[in-house]
């Protein structure tokens, strides 16, 4: 029985360590994700190949965006921003698919 608690106190403290990190870096990387992606009004301003130029790091940010919405404690925390992230992330791959052509 004493086994039993001492792995349920950890299981909680452990939970409850990994929700504290969660609220405390969540608002600076959605920051620094949304700093990152270019806004519709550069995106427009791009050319074809300035868009190929920062393909990768569009795609690393969107990608990381992606597992923001994965996550419950994120969606929770920060739902409306991960959410707009999404849609611009929406856009900048329609971007770079019409780009890139069929």
């Amino acid at each position: 029985m004493r086994k039993f608690t001492l792995l349920l106190v950890l299981g909680i403290a452990a939970f409850s360590a990994w929700v504290y990190w969660s609220y405390r870096s969540i608002p600076g990387e959605i920051a620094k994700i949304s700093a990152r992606l270019p806004s519709e009004e550069e995106l427009n301003r791009m050319s074809p190949d300035e868009l190929n130029g920062i393909k990768l790091n569009l795609t690393m940010g969107c990608g990381r965006t992606a597992e923001l919405q994965a996550t419950p404690i994120a969606r929770m925390l920060r739902g409306d921003e991960i959410k707009a992230l999404g849609e611009r992330c929406q856009l900048i791959k329609a971007r770079l698919a019409s780009v890139e052509g069929p």
